[in-house]
Order: structure tokens, then C-alpha cells, then sequence
């Protein structure tokens, strides 16, 4: 089946990535039978898809339809209480959130690292997973398979306030025009870098770093793979980037490390990656690739993304494509 003909319902239409699904769907060509939903307050909002405008439904369980597939970009509460009951009608589920992430009988897919997980899908529920999880995996994925698994990888994300939704970037402007108020996050983000996001649990990490190491693992199907994340939030609106390093026990090439990443899906190299260059765009940049002095085995990186297209929304326009095509 293809996308065109199918139904597709899209939950949290009005959201940033939402609005970033859409967008890519109509640039690739793709034509559904749409349904919007998103909450109350968007009730009979319209959106232009296609040449056409789109009536937005509230979400309640009376209203859902027969769907072929739906994608899900409204938060875990939503999911986990209405994702259920789209699949449970047949529908194919592709959820944006944390909510099935790590569920067994959940694939969490990157259609260019492990498509072949798509050939089980017990719940009806594909996961997608955290965006800094995305663009980390895409590097990591060709540099695993030319060198083995890693010792250690430690990452420090750098992560854009469009990542915390639509009302975090609209407090990031608001601070830009003098208002002192934090909302949503702990202290002041203008002119400043928050160095938490999420819960702190008892280790002393924040879920966010926590959910780099787990979906990391789980993606790349390597239960022993060694993550030491520490995710800080920037006032950035749109683009998160990370600096990671990589250790392996044994010596790696400098110049094949860079030649495996120039030939991997979605990676493109660059000398200076930096935010202002993703912005709207599907590729993780790479750069600043270079060993450590005097160490055999120790790779550095520094890689950025659109975290609402490559680390949200492209993701799951990916997993559309590659279910429709099964």
C-alpha cells in the first residue's frame, strides 16, 4: 500500500513536529487521507495540506476512525492512553514519544540501522526514538560496523529549546525581549545553558541522558554498549548538536573513520558543523573529526541535526515509508 492510498491519522497535527510531519510528507509527495487531531483548544483549527485546508479534530475516543496508519507527536500521556486504541483497530502505530520506547514488543527503529525490526511488531506500536538518541546512532551505526564495539563513548548534547515543544520556544523569545519569567524551564535559558533535562534518578543522571544510552542500545542492538551522556539545554531554537568521543581498545584510522561516514545514509561531513546549518534540512552534519595525540583508539566528533525534522519527524516519515513498502 502506499502512502497516498492510506488513511493516516496524525495525532498532535499542531504541534512543531507536527507541523514538521505534514511538511514532509507534502515535499516527498505524499498524499493521505488525512485526519488531524490534536487537543480542545485546536478544535477546527485548518491547516493547509496539498493545495487543500484540513479541519483539526480534538482527540477523544469517540472520534477515532478506521486508520492504516497513525503517527503519534503529542507526548507520552497521550500515547500511552490512546496509542492502544488505534492499534487495537488495526491501525499501525508510530509514536514519537518516550511512552514505548522501551516495551519489548515495541521496535524502536531507525529505518536506516534496524528496518528489519519493522517485521515484528507484536502491539501494533512502533517506537521512534529521542532525537539526541537519532543523530547519535546514525554516526555511531557506520563506525561500529567498520571498527567494532566501542569501550566507551561519552556525549555531551547541547540541545535546542524546540526539543521542550512550542511553548519553550516561545519563552525563549519572550526572555529575548527583557521577560525574566524561567517557564517552562528551571532558570532563565537566555544568555544561559541549563545542564538538566528531565528527572535526575538515583544514579545522578537526567532521564535525558539516561535515554540516550538505553535507546542507543536497544537501536543498535548492543546490550554491553558503555554511554556516558550529559545533555544540557542552549538557547538555540532549532538544532541540537553533540560532542562525542569515542574509545576503542584497538587502533582506528583516522581516514577511515572519515571515509565510513561520508558513505553512511543521511550523514553528511563538514568542516565547521554548527546549528545554523541544519536548520530545515534531513542530514546529520559531522565534523571536527580527529584522534586524540598519543592514543591508538580515541575518535572525536562534534555533529549536529534539526532536531524537529532528522531527530523527530523525518524519523517517522522514514518508518511510514518502509512499512508501507513491506
Amino acid at each position: 500500500m502506499s502512502i497516498s492510498d492510506s488513511r493516516l491519522a496524525i495525532v498532535g497535527a499542531t504541534g512543531l513536529v507536527g507541523e514538521n510531519l505534514l511538511r514532509i510528507l507534502e515535499e516527498r509527495g505524499h498524499k493521505p487521507r488525512l485526519t488531524l487531531f490534536a487537543s480542545e483548544r485546536s478544535q477546527g483549527k485548518k491547516i493547509a495540506f496539498a493545495g487543500m485546508e484540513q479541519s483539526v479534530i480534538a482527540l477523544t475516543r469517540d472520534k477515532i476512525g478506521d486508520y492504516d496508519f497513525a503517527v503519534f507527536a503529542a507526548g507520552g500521556k497521550i500515547s500511552r492512553e490512546y496509542a492502544p486504541i488505534f492499534a487495537q483497530k488495526g491501525c499501525v502505530v508510530i509514536d514519537k514519544s518516550s511512552a514505548w520506547r522501551a516495551d519489548p514488543q515495541c521496535p524502536l527503529v531507525i529505518p536506516q540501522i534496524n528496518a528489519h525490526a519493522l517485521t515484528n511488531i507484536p502491539r501494533g506500536i512502533i517506537a521512534s526514538p529521542n532525537c539526541s538518541t537519532t543523530g547519535l546512532v546514525l554516526v555511531l551505526k557506520p563506525l561500529i560496523d567498520a571498527f567494532g564495539v566501542p569501550e566507551h563513548i561519552v556525549v555531551a548534547t547541547f540541545q535546542s529549546v524546540s526539543g521542550a515543544g512550542r511553548a519553550a520556544s516561545e519563552a525563549l523569545l519572550r526572555q529575548r525581549d527583557s521577560d525574566s519569567s524561567p517557564a517552562p524551564f528551571p532558570a532563565m535559558i537566555h544568555d544561559n545553558i541549563i545542564p538538566a533535562i528531565g528527572e535526575i534518578d538515583e544514579t545522578l543522571f537526567y532521564t535525558e541522558e539516561t535515554k540516550l544510552s538505553e535507546e542507543s542500545r536497544k537501536i543498535l542492538e548492543i546490550e554491553e554498549l558503555q554511554i556516558s551522556g550529559t545533555a544540557v539545554r542552549v538557547p538555540v531554537e532549532i538544532g541540537h548538536s553533540e560532542a562525542v568521543t569515542i574509545l576503542w581498545k584497538n587502533d582506528i584510522s583516522l581516514e577511515g573513520a572519515i571515509e565510513e561516514l561520508r558513505k553512511a545514509p543521511t550523514i553528511e561531513i563538514s568542516e565547521l558543523p554548527m546549528p545554523s546549518n541544519c536548520a530545515g534540512r534531513d542530514s546529520v552534519i559531522v565534523g571536527r573529526i580527529r584522534k586524540t595525540p598519543k592514543t591508538s583508539g580515541v575518535l572525536n566528533l562534534f555533529l549536529c541535526f534539526d532536531n524537529l525534522r532528522r531527530g523527530a519527524a523525518t524519523n517517522a516519515v522514514d518508518i511510514l515509508e518502509a512499512i508501507a513498502e513491506c
